[in-house]
Order: C-alpha cells, then structure tokens, then sequence
C-alpha cells in the first residue's frame, strides 16, 4: 500500500506544481518523502516547488539532497546553480 500511497502523493504534487500552487505542492512531495526518504525525483520536484514559492535557501538544500542521491542528475545541479544565483542576486527572481 505505501508505494501506491507514493505515487498519489508524486502525481498530485505534481498537479499542483503544474498549477502554481507551491504550498501544497511542497506538503505532498514532503509526505512523500516521509514514505520513501531516497528518491532522488521527489527531492526534485520539491525543490522546483520551493523555488516556485521563492523559498530559495530550501530549495538549494533540496536540489543538494538529489544529487547526493543522484550525482548524475543533471537537472539537479541546473536549478541548484540557477538559484545559488537567485540567492547571491538577493533572492528575488526577476520576472
């Protein structure tokens, strides 16, 4: 049952991060991390939501925690770079 539990809690995270609803997205990828703490794709999308709400410092340590999963992810280490300059530019994005 968890695994399946697992997979709803990853595809309605990612519905909500498709929809811009950052808050909740972050509460079901976090639920699902508590589930299975050593999937590299969860720490992923939790980082695109923390950096969707701006939470940049989160959102590095997350993409961090993917890589120490996943040292070949390299979507990863982009967005790790993007926001580390989000983060040194003073961390508001500018859109």
């Amino acid at each position: 049952m968890e695994q399946g539990e697992f997979e709803v809690l990853l595809e309605v995270g990612q519905a909500y991060l498709l929809k811009k609803d950052y808050e909740k997205a972050i509460t079901k990828f976090s639920e699902a991390l508590r589930i299975n703490p050593h999937d590299p794709e969860t720490y992923y999308y939790l980082g695109l939501a923390y950096e969707g709400a701006e939470r940049y410092s989160e959102a590095a340590q997350t993409y961090e925690k993917t890589l120490k999963i996943d040292q070949g992810h390299g979507n990863a280490e982009i967005r790790l770079n993007e926001v580390n300059k989000k983060i040194t530019e003073g961390g508001k994005s500018k859109k």
